[in-house]
């Protein structure tokens, strides 16, 4: 099972280009901004919206094709769809709301319902089954929109954003459910997220769309070691500064330098990624002879955990994560001029 899938559109202002593809019984993740387009892919592919210059095809069947006409119908293709808001038939029981895209396919009644009963079972729902919607918790909601998505035995399973209306411990419980049903699903499973945790525990790769434009593809690990943009340098956390390298000094676009260790002897146009644990704040100029060090002023901070970010603000801006105990040594919830310090061995500089 597979999708190759060149998807290519406007509505309004959004003007989306993008290639797709997954594997059988692979789970891609679809990252984004706000508007950049992820939902609108989903649909496009569900067929629910109309494209330009498009071609979808899934497992060899053309499912649309702009050059030639082809356009195979929504209920047609197998694809199963879980909507952020579960969109489930308020007047419908979960079983009938399970039994609905059967149904529509033509299976009896009977079969229908006995399916349903089987996926709500299997989804630990069995004495929910009459339950109408609104009597439902908001997991117990999800779980229904995923077994009404996958009783259909789809090729293709749409996720967006399945766990965004629930709260933070119901997240974590429905996250551990849904890694155990998508290691079972034999097809391809395309999963938009705005929560970075959400991604890397759940997609065997990742691609991010920005501007209705794909920036970056990879394995989670891919994605967090050689961010691509600044979006995704900040989804996982980390500094990202783009100039050219040479003999392993990089010239930012406003003259400013980072200097790294050049073990691969790159040279042009380059990424350099920093850790915000790397970075050391002082007071003072530090002493000695580091080799990047640049003043700033710490604009503010965000408790992570048991860490600080400091967010420092000048010619190279950029975040440190420190000790509770060093923003009391340093006083740096006063704000004012810091000097922030990167070692040269900390800094990784990859192709852009």
């Amino acid at each position: 099972m597979s999708l190759q899938a060149h998807i290519a559109l406007r509505i309004g202002s959004l003007d989306v280009d993008a290639e797709l593809t997954a594997a059988g019984c692979e789970v891609v993740g679809l990252l984004g901004p706000n508007a950049a387009g992820k939902t609108t892919l989903l649909r496009a592919l569900a067929g629910l919206s109309p494209l330009r210059d498009s071609r979808v095809v899934l497992d060899g069947e053309v499912l649309d094709d702009t050059a030639t006409g082809v356009r195979v119908p929504p209920e047609r293709r197998r694809i199963g769809l879980v909507f952020q808001d579960y969109l489930l038939f308020p007047h419908l029981s979960a079983l009938e709301n399970v039994a609905f895209g059967l149904r529509a396919r033509g299976v009896s009644r009977s079969d229908a319902r006995r399916q349903a009963a089987e996926w709500l079972a299997r989804l630990g729902l069995a004495e929910q089954r009459d339950a109408r919607p609104k009597a439902l918790s908001g997991g117990q909601a999800q779980r229904v929109a995923l077994a009404r998505a996958l009783v259909t035995d789809p090729s293709l399973l749409l996720l967006d954003e399945p766990l965004a209306a629930l709260d933070a411990g119901a997240r974590a419980e429905l996250r551990r459910e849904l890694r155990r049903h998508l290691a079972t699903f034999a097809g391809s499973c395309l999963l938009v997220t705005h929560d970075p945790l959400e991604a890397m525990t759940l997609a065997d790769r990742l691609t991010v769309l920005e501007d209705g434009r794909i920036t970056q593809t990879g394995t989670p690990e891919q994605v967090r070691a050689h961010p691509r943009s600044r979006y995704v340098a900040e989804l996982v956390g980390l500094n990202l500064f783009r100039g050219r390298v040479t003999d392993g000094v990089v010239e930012l676009s406003g003259g400013e330098e980072l200097v790294a260790v050049d073990d691969d002897h790159l040279a042009g146009e380059a990424f350099a990624a920093v850790h915000p644990r790397a970075v050391a704040l002082y007071r003072e100029r530090p002493q000695g002879s580091p080799r990047n060090v640049w003043l700033g002023t710490a604009e503010g901070l965000e408790v992570a955990g048991d860490r600080v970010r400091v967010q420092i603000s000048g010619p190279v801006p950029l975040v440190a994560e420190v000790t509770p105990a060093a923003v009391s040594a340093l006083h740096l919830d006063d704000g004012g001029p810091v000097w922030a310090s990167v070692k040269a061995t900390e800094v990784v500089v990859y192709p852009a």
